[in-house]
């Protein structure tokens, strides 16, 4: 399996308008309605006092009033089936304080029209733009093979470990220039 990178746009805009808009922009969404056999698990956290519990559910559907009707339950669920070319999932992120972390993910690398493999960076940050866009993000993240956040405050520290290792990657490569 190729690594990915993933993106992600943190929103206070946890609303079935918005969940919707954004999985009709990035799937076939009446192919991706069926989840039967799936289930959602919320993991305890005790920064929220909230247990674990799992649900299982038939439809995407179901995930989402599950998601909006909880509101300080935090929980992610992955689609990896019937998206438009170059996605291979998304990810809602249902956050413990109330928010939606909107998230895809695409192939490290890609090919090109004549056979060359190349860094497929460029496809994702056209992605974060068209994710703040889409669901009004406050805040984006391009990460690699690293789950969603929790809450706002962790996205917020997880923005910032990932800028951190970009700049020593940068240095990195200026140095072997």
């Amino acid at each position: 399996m190729p690594p990915y990178y993933d993106i992600y746009g943190l929103s206070k805009q946890r609303d079935k308008k918005t969940v919707e808009t954004f999985l009709n922009y990035f799937a076939n969404r009446n192919k991706i309605e069926d989840r039967a056999g799936q289930e959602i698990a919320v993991y305890k956290n005790e920064k929220y006092k909230i247990e674990e519990t799992w649900t299982s559910i038939r439809t995407l559907t179901e995930v989402i009033d599950f998601g909006l009707k909880n509101q300080n339950f935090g929980f992610a669920f992955y689609i990896g089936d019937n998206l438009k070319k170059g996605i291979h999932h998304i990810i809602l992120k249902f956050t413990f304080d109330g928010k939606i972390i909107f998230g895809i993910s695409v192939e490290e690398n890609r090919l090109t029209d004549g056979g060359k493999l190349i860094d497929n960076y460029d496809k994702t940050l056209e992605i974060e733009k068209t994710i703040a866009e889409l669901t009004n993000s406050s805040k984006t993240s391009i990460q690699f093979e690293y789950a969603p956040s929790d809450d706002e405050e962790e996205f917020d520290s997880d923005i910032e470990m990932w800028r951190k290792m970009n700049e020593e990657k940068r240095k990195q490569i200026s140095t072997y220039r």
